[in-house]
């Protein structure tokens, strides 16, 4: 079998489809391509959802026809049972811990990271084992929790990665970020809320999407949830948990291209965990609630009534900057990535040609490209 997509760069991934004659628009940043009509239902889904849509959408239910060809390596299957979110965390932690390997835990200060790392913290028996990496921001965003860190962990190994560390600096072990989170729980953030209202998220799903031949495909689509998807909120936890947890790119990585960070919410068991409790997304027209199951399991751990009552979902400016400023030195070494851990590349990237391309590839990567 030949190793197929898990990642493309569609700043040169697009340009292979400009020589190949191959007609498409651009929604948002993303390829609507002529031929795969479904496919760029999903585009359009996309772009209703979020004014800044990121990433092409690889549909883990495996019933779209897609213009690449993108490996699933976990395709979506209903869930077969229930469990609290303590089973679930401490499930994923300790298949971290098993490697044995340093555990590189990256912490922005948000509701998802400080999740993740409180997991960890609850179950880890020995300690020298992880190893933190933030931001100033971080401590700005959640002082509380770094103090916390420092008061009853002392010997928890904490590495500041401002400066040039990001960019000069690798660490040993498996890095894990707090991705996943996000796409779960209906990536949902207050720009949605600025432009539609609180109130607008428990309404019918067709209120927002309105085009009648859109319409049938969602029928079609949010059917194979296997359960109810009737509202807005619904519609975007199906949507991006069924495509966006796919894969992550590499500027998800601040540290090595050559091996990406692991997303430590993208897994089958808090996957299982929110389809059955997408009521515990967003509890009320409060944008305080959204999470709170996440920032619940928190506070049983530091007691920080502040930070259950009123954190909310941030960027984390200084992480996503840092992770920009990367991506932009990445975005020039790479076209796409392959799930044996190929990448794609040629000699003189950022300015490479199509005579380039051919002579180093001919057609062995036709097969990455599928026809309507």
């Amino acid at each position: 079998m030949k190793p197929l997509l898990t990642a493309i760069n569609p700043q040169y991934f697009y340009q292979i489809l400009d020589w190949r004659h191959q007609a498409y628009d651009k929604v948002g940043g993303i390829a609507k391509i002529k031929g795969f009509d479904h496919y760029n239902h999903l585009v359009d889904i996309n772009s209703l959802f979020s004014t800044h849509p990121f990433g092409d959408p690889v549909d883990r239910t495996q019933t779209v026809k897609q213009p690449f060809a993108f490996a699933v390596p976990r395709p979506w299957q209903k869930p077969e049972k229930s469990s609290n979110l303590g089973e679930v965390l401490q499930k994923i932690v300790v298949f971290y811990l098993s490697s044995q390997k340093k555990i590189n835990l990256c912490w922005s200060g948000g509701i998802d990271s400080t999740c993740m790392l409180t997991a960890f913290l609850k179950h880890t028996s020995y300690i020298d084992q992880l190893r933190v990496l933030y931001t100033p921001f971080s401590v700005y965003e959640n002082c509380d929790f770094f103090n916390y860190l420092n008061k009853n962990y002392p010997a928890l190994e904490m590495h500041d990665i401002s400066g040039k560390v990001y960019l000069q600096d690798k660490f040993d072990g498996v890095m894990i970020n707090g991705h996943g989170g996000d796409e779960f729980t209906a990536s949902l953030d207050e720009s949605f809320f600025d432009s539609m209202g609180y109130e607008f998220l428990h309404k019918p799903w067709q209120s927002l999407i309105q085009d009648h031949t859109l319409q049938e495909f969602c029928k079609q689509y949010f059917a194979l949830a296997q359960r109810p998807i009737e509202t807005v909120l619904e519609a975007r936890w199906w949507f991006y948990s069924i495509t966006k947890n796919n894969v992550h790119l590499p500027r998800d990585n601040i540290f090595d291209i050559d091996t990406p960070a692991n997303a430590f919410y993208d897994c089958q068991e808090f996957e299982d965990y929110m389809w059955y409790n997408t009521n515990e997304i967003i509890t009320c027209d409060n944008y305080n609630s959204y999470k709170k199951f996440l920032k619940k399991y928190i506070y049983d751990f530091d007691k920080n009534d502040k930070f259950y009552q009123l954190a909310r979902k941030v960027s984390s400016p200084q992480f996503l900057f840092y992770t920009r400023k990367k991506t932009e030195l990445l975005d020039r070494q790479w076209i796409a990535f392959l799930e044996d851990n190929t990448i794609i590349r040629t000699a003189n990237l950022p300015l490479f040609s199509q005579l380039e391309f051919e002579k180093t590839y001919g057609d062995s990567l036709e097969y990455l490209f599928q026809h309507p």
